[in-house]
């Protein structure tokens, strides 16, 4: 009798859990850059030109700053669409590929002046990448970073969250929304 109340309690909430909606995010569809990605909400748009040992960069952002609303696990997602010259940068170039991603990993923690806590390789589809976790503001906030090199465009994608927040489910949820679009990436082939 018992597990028949709760069979029955189960099945309720299950109907119920039917009727809410789930919440809805601003999906990010840039056919310059190659990709899609989901937002919480609408990211503004930002270009930098950066000077690096290779000559000047252009970084094209898409930010969204969670800080100001207080009901979200993180205080930024980010996603950022860098071209190399395709001479010196490439993803077919294997050889290259963890000086490459070493640099840009050293780099993103000597910028917040962070603490590397993790690393791992990942894939996007034939595509390299690498995932990590920074310490920031000596345990204050984590950063969490994705970052793709596809042909000769590298996509970083990037939430904040304070250290108490780390890895909850929006952050995972943008992270993996991000999809290429069938026409390829942005860059040269």
């Amino acid at each position: 009798m018992k597990f028949l109340k709760i069979f029955s309690a189960s099945l309720v909430l299950i109907a119920f859990m039917g009727f809410v909606k789930p919440e809805k995010w601003f999906l990010l569809k840039s056919e310059h850059f190659g990709y899609s990605v989901e937002f919480p909400k609408k990211p503004e748009e930002n270009t930098q030109v950066v000077n690096s040992a290779i000559g000047e960069l252009k970084m094209n952002m898409f930010m969204y700053d969670a800080s100001e609303g207080g009901n979200d696990d993180n205080v930024l997602y980010l996603v950022n669409c860098t071209e190399y010259p395709d001479t010196l940068v490439h993803s077919d170039k294997t050889e290259q590929l963890e000086a490459f991603f070493e640099g840009a990993i050293n780099g993103a923690v000597s910028n917040v002046q962070g603490k590397l806590l993790s690393k791992k390789e990942i894939q996007l589809g034939q595509y390299p990448g690498r995932e990590m976790s920074i310490d920031y503001g000596n345990g204050q906030a984590i950063i969490r970073m994705r970052m793709y090199l596809v042909k000769n465009v590298m996509y970083m994608l990037q939430t904040i969250a304070e250290t108490e927040k780390d890895n909850n489910a929006s952050a995972v949820r943008f992270m993996d929304s991000f999809e290429l679009l069938d026409s390829g990436a942005g860059g040269s082939h």
